[in-house]
């Protein structure tokens, strides 16, 4: 039965790996043995420290108006644009939205790198979480930048305060049309999904204009209250914060229906929305949405009754009684026998594919140059774009369908369309080659460590043993004698076993010899290009 009784088993490395890829973007081998050795509590404690990116996005392409390069008027080649002017001087509009495109470029690979860096850290994975909860969409990049440095900051904190900054960032309201609502024209875009998206959920239809937790009266009276709130102009001296004009907010009390127990919001100016989103959060059915959205996203879009009652609801009321913080729940969560038991249920998200394949196998971003890192971390970016995961740019307000579409959820991350394209990113990112995206051509060159992998693997001699572990480090459990025979003939193609372990052996009394080195790289590199096309690889 579903509950959340403290995790009684033995912490090893199979329940570490299915921790750490929930929670976080690729499960190194350091990482594991980190988690393992500091056992389940001090791991969870350390998921949930409080970090700082040690850097803002950099410029990252060379100084200059020739072709690959950008002429920034503020910024140089490795240095942050962040704190620069936001509309670059420069003669031309032409000139300056090649400015924002790098900028954008550049917020973009900096995010996967942001990923890419966090080890032993939940901050990132719950930074995409608000994102893909609250989202908005802008061009402008210091807009885009400020608008999630929001939900970064406040990432492992509080529902609602988040909710509340969020609501008068100048982003979203340009996005959701907040800029645009006043009292002679109000405007309910961001008053619904307020409601719909962010905090409770529509629920059934009971009535006409009537549904199980608001109405479409309380849609028209939050758009009234709140009126007024606009979004400066990027050339202002103050561009990035919302100001209140109390000549746009309607006046007086806005009455609520019966749903919020005919509450009255009274005259409060621009205090007035923390006043609505304060009465929100009153709601029972608040804590529950936000506990589900969680659930979702962390264990399993299926929700049956007994998880309802067993595992919802009681989060639920842990998150109200800390007033919204998610932490307390998330930790009581990630600690239960209920979470231990639910593996293997989840298709991996295009990000959490690409990080499985890169980070995870000891490829990250080559730190040889700001360039070439940036340009690395922004092809993974294109990647997970052309697998349908764009961050910045979702497909609408509710986001990846994944995890709203019933009953599909997360198997929306695989059709006819998008399966070859999973697998063919995968095998290029081990194996090397050139993939197309967008009609443009991205070499990417064989980074993958495989000999330093397998040097970490006890036994690797054995083609057996070799093939057990790599399946137990890649899909986290074991593999069927069929499964491991196939993978064999990859590795050694109908060869008996002691080809592989003479040639491993060899090698490894004799590394610096290049034909020998070169023949072993490419048998693993073939055998652990196969291993991530394999569906097992794609769950998590």
């Amino acid at each position: 039965m579903a509950n959340l009784e403290t995790f009684s088993g033995d912490f090893t490395n199979k329940e570490a790996r299915h921790l750490l890829k929930r929670t976080s973007f690729g499960v190194t081998q350091d990482l594991v043995l980190e988690a393992t050795t500091i056992g389940l509590t001090e791991t969870i404690k350390k998921l949930f420290e409080e970090s700082s990116p040690e850097n803002f996005p950099l410029k990252y392409e060379p100084d200059g108006i020739e072709r690959g390069e950008v002429n920034d008027p503020d910024v140089t080649y490795g240095n942050t644009w962040v704190n620069a002017p936001l509309y670059p001087d420069l003669p031309t509009s032409q000139e300056r939205n090649k400015v924002f495109r790098a900028r954008n470029r550049s917020q973009y690979a900096w995010s996967f790198l942001q990923m890419q860096n966090a080890g032993i850290s939940i901050k990132e994975k719950l930074t995409l979480f608000w994102h893909n909860h609250f989202v908005s969409e802008n061009q402008h990049p210091h807009r885009e930048f400020f608008y999630m440095d929001i939900l970064r900051k406040n990432a492992l904190g509080n529902f609602k305060e988040i909710t509340k900054q969020i609501t008068i960032d100048p982003n979203m309201l340009i996005y959701l049309s907040g800029n645009e609502n006043t009292n002679t024209a109000p405007n309910e875009n961001y008053s619904r999904e307020l409601l719909e998206l962010f905090t409770l959920g529509k629920g059934a239809a009971l009535g006409n204009g009537d549904y199980t937790n608001y109405t479409e009266q309380d849609v028209v009276q939050i758009a009234k209250v709140l009126t007024g709130w606009r979004a400066r102009w990027i050339r202002h001296e103050t561009p990035l914060k919302a100001y209140f004009t109390n000549g746009r907010h309607t006046k007086g009390d806005k009455i609520l229906s019966h749903r919020f127990n005919n509450a009255i919001i009274t005259e409060n100016g621009a205090e007035e929305y923390k006043d609505i989103i304060d009465i929100i959060f009153q709601q029972e059915e608040c804590s529950k949405f936000i506990t589900r959205q969680l659930y979702k996203w962390f264990v399993n879009t299926e929700i049956t009754e007994e998880i309802e009652t067993n595992i919802i609801v009681p989060l639920a009321k842990i998150i109200k009684e800390n007033n919204y913080e998610v932490s307390p729940a998330l930790k009581i969560l990630f600690s239960s026998d209920h979470f231990f038991e639910s593996t293997f249920c989840m298709i991996k998200s295009p990000i959490d594919l690409i990080f499985s394949t890169t980070k995870s196998l000891g490829l990250i971003a080559p730190k040889t140059s700001v360039k070439e890192e940036y340009e690395f971390a922004y092809v993974l970016y294109l990647m997970a774009t052309d697998l349908e995961q764009s961050i910045y740019h979702h497909p609408d307000v509710a986001g990846w369908k994944a995890y709203y579409q019933e009953p599909l959820f997360h198997k929306t991350w695989i059709n006819s369309y998008l399966l070859p394209k999973r697998l063919e990113y995968c095998k290029s990112l081990v194996v090397g080659g050139i993939i197309i995206i967008d009609e443009k051509k991205y070499t990417i060159p064989p980074l993958v460590p495989v000999l330093e992998i397998t040097a970490g693997i006890t036994g690797a001699e054995n083609p057996n043993t070799l093939i057990s572990e790599l399946a137990n480090q890649l899909f986290n459990y074991s593999i069927s004698n069929d499964q491991l025979n196939a993978l064999k003939d990859i590795l050694i193609p109908g060869l008996p076993d002691f080809e592989w372990t003479v040639e491993y052996t060899n090698y490894l009394g004799d590394t610096s010899n290049e034909a020998l080195r070169i023949s072993v790289d490419k048998k693993l590199r073939d055998l652990i290009g196969t291993m991530v096309q394999m569906s097992e690889f794609q769950i998590m």
